[in-house]
Order: structure tokens, then sequence, then C-alpha cells
């Protein structure tokens, strides 16, 4: 197999997911090339150690191992972890002021979870540069090989934030938390022990085994996701006099929630931060604060904000979701052979970094180019589900006819 045929086997995915490109298998040479190659980026930029962790799928522990030992072979100081939850490592690395890290998945598929020095996504510009390295043929002898060193606090440190942040006694109602991850139930037991009311509203949280996804159930409410949950949280950052900071596009839904306090959304604008050598002030004002934000990209975190809401307020979750804008959100795939001309073409002149085609009284329509360079997904953001819908079929059709 040729280096070229190498590369090829793994690409980034969107929130900084690098997975096989074919098979959904990652080997243990394919995560020791991608160690070294994250080691390499982090070097060109003279920043510091790699953190290593992985969750309680069958293989992780070996992938991560593999992570780690091509990071030291590359001259790096890797912190290995062990067995944690996604959100936890990205918080222990930058308590530890790591240059980045990596969080080992194996539930359906492989993937190695990738996160920045303040526990955000990668830089595109960072990606890039490890793909470049992947599988490259740099080698050091062992006299240079940098070192392991293992810290097993990862989850006691993330626990203590959270607890830290569920500053309010909740007395009318109580959490259930459901996940496939031992490591997210464990860490959610922790950090919730002692809390609630047993005889208040029952609501049963159900997080995804990565920590990042999130949905509250109520038999008043029924099912409440995650974007309506986000705002919640965003809705008292306002009252509260601050901005709230996306890291991505924001929904059209809560610039307009955010106007109504006189406040902003912080964002980089587009769906992925681009350069960390040159960053626009946009990007690192967003990127600052979403990094102090934590229930912006952590399932976990936003569950504790939310039950710490309803503790402040004492209100049960319908009372406190009373006022909110409503808002439906809708995306598909659509295959395409050159996405990031369909972009150029069909983007809102002055608006192609964020991929808005239509802004209108109806709702806002955004493509955006898949990593692949296979297709793009189109997304429709609307205040009814039906309206979404009937703009996603109509959009759909035009980029079809456009393609």
């Amino acid at each position: 197999m040729s280096m070229n045929e190498n590369r090829e086997r793994l690409h980034f995915e969107e929130e900084s997911r690098l997975v096989s490109s074919a098979s959904g298998n990652i080997t243990p040479y394919d995560a020791a090339a991608a160690g070294a190659a994250c080691a390499r980026a982090a070097e060109e930029r003279g920043e510091g150690a790699i953190f290593a962790a992985h969750g309680s799928g069958t293989g992780a522990d070996a992938l991560a191992y593999a992570f780690a030992a091509g990071a030291a072979s590359a001259g790096a100081r890797c912190i290995f972890a062990g067995e944690c939850c996604a959100p936890a490592a990205a918080y222990a690395a930058k308590a530890l002021g790591c240059a980045a890290g990596c969080h080992v998945h194996t539930e359906i598929t492989a993937s190695l979870g990738f996160f920045a020095g303040d526990g955000l996504p990668l830089y595109r510009s960072f990606e890039e540069s490890m793909e470049r390295e992947l599988y490259g043929k740099k080698e050091l002898p062992y006299s240079h090989f940098g070192d392991i060193r293992c810290f097993d606090g990862a989850e006691e440190l993330y626990s203590a934030a959270m607890r830290a942040m569920l500053g309010s006694e909740i007395t009318r109602v109580y959490a259930d938390v459901y996940s496939s991850s031992p490591s997210v139930m464990r860490v959610c037991g922790n950090i919730l022990e002692g809390k609630g009311n047993r005889s208040g509203e029952r609501i049963a949280f159900r997080i995804s085994a990565d920590g990042k996804r999130i949905s509250a159930y109520s038999e008043e409410t029924g099912y409440v996701f995650r974007d309506r949950l986000i705002m919640l949280c965003c809705r008292r950052l306002f009252e509260r006099g601050h901005d709230a900071a996306v890291c991505g596009r924001a929904p059209r839904a809560l610039e307009r929630l955010a106007g109504l306090y006189g406040r902003r959304i912080l964002s980089c604008g587009g769906a992925v931060c681009i350069n960390e050598k040159s960053p626009s002030e946009g990007c690192l004002a967003a990127r600052q604060a979403a990094s102090e934000q934590l229930f912006m990209n952590d399932g976990i975190a936003l569950m504790i904000t939310v039950l710490d809401i309803l503790g402040s307020e004492e209100k049960n979750l319908k009372e406190a979701l009373r006022g909110l804008p409503e808002f439906a959100d809708i995306s598909r795939y659509i295959p395409a052979d050159r996405p990031s001309e369909l972009l150029k073409r069909l983007c809102v002149p002055g608006m192609e970094q964020s991929g808005v085609i239509s802004d209108g009284e109806n709702g806002r329509v955004t493509i955006r180019p898949l990593r692949t360079g296979k297709g793009i997904m189109l997304s429709v953001e609307s205040t009814a589900a039906e309206t979404a819908a009937e703009l996603c079929d109509f959009y759909a059709g035009m980029i079809a006819n456009n393609r």
C-alpha cells in the first residue's frame, strides 16, 4: 500500500473526529500514525503536551495506547488518562495546559475525537497539518523519544468542577440519567449524588456515549432536545448581561433571542474555526467565551446548567422553557462531486464562509461541503417544522439541478 493510499485511509469529519474513510475500522497502526501527526502539528506551533484518553468500548484502550506511543515516538510528552468520558478528557487537558488531545471512541464504529488546548474542536489548519503528517517518514531515534505520563484524575477533576457549577439547591425536580457509556454514568452519579428532590418532577436526561448530545424528557414537556436546552441556558446569560458564544454557525432563533436582551452571539461565522495562526477577532472572542461556557459543547455540563437554572429559579422544566422562541431545524445530505464550487455559486454574496444561500422571513437555509468532498449538508431553520420541511425539499431540488 502506497503512502498516499495510507493517508486516504483516514479523514477528519465534523467536530474534529478522525475516522476511517472506507471500512469504519481504525487499526493500532492508524492510531499510532495519528498520535505522531498530532505531536508534529503541535511541535510546529511550539505548543505543549498531548493528552490521550479512551471510552469503555471494546478495543478503545488498545487504540489509545497506540496513539500515545505514536505521540511519544514523535518526541512529545503524552499524558495518558486511561478510561474517562470525552468531556472529562477535554476539561482535564485544558486544566493541565496541553496543546491538544484525543479521546478514542469505539461504539458502533471507531473514531478518534480530537480537541484543542482550550477543550474545543481543533482549528481546521491544525487538522490539515495532521493530515499532511499522517504516515509521514519522519523518524526519531529512540533516544529522542518523548515520554508517557499516566494521569488518573480526569473524572475527579471534571466531577468537582461540575458540582461547583451546580450551586443551587434543586427543590422541585430530580434527574434520572441514561447513557450507554459507563464512564458518563459514573461521572453523572458522582456529580448528582445527594442532589434533587425525589418527590419533585422527574426529568430523564439521555446523554450520548461521547457525552456531547443530550435530550431531556418530562411528562409535562415531552422530549426537549439539545438546541432548546442550550437556548434556555443562553437566556440566563443574556439576563445577566453576557453574550453567548458559538464555535461555528449560530442558529437564527438564538440570534433573535439575544437581540431581545440587547446582547449578541459571538461566532466565527463559519462551520469551523479556520486558522489559529491568524484568527479573526470574532473567532478569538468566540473561542475564549465558548471555552468558559461549557454547556455549548458538553452534554453533561448542559444538563448541570439546566438543573442549576431550575434550582435557582425554583421552576420545573415546563415553566423554565416558557417564553423561548419556537424553531425547527432539518438537515439533509445531498451527493455532489464539486461541493466547494456549489458553495461559491449558490451562496449569498459575502456569506460564503457561513454558507447561507437564503435568509428570509420563512427561514434560513445554509449549505456545508463535507470534508470527504463527495457531498454537501443542507440545513434549514424555520419557526415551524412544516415550513422547514417545505424549504428543505425546495432547496434540495434546486441544488440537485445545479450539481
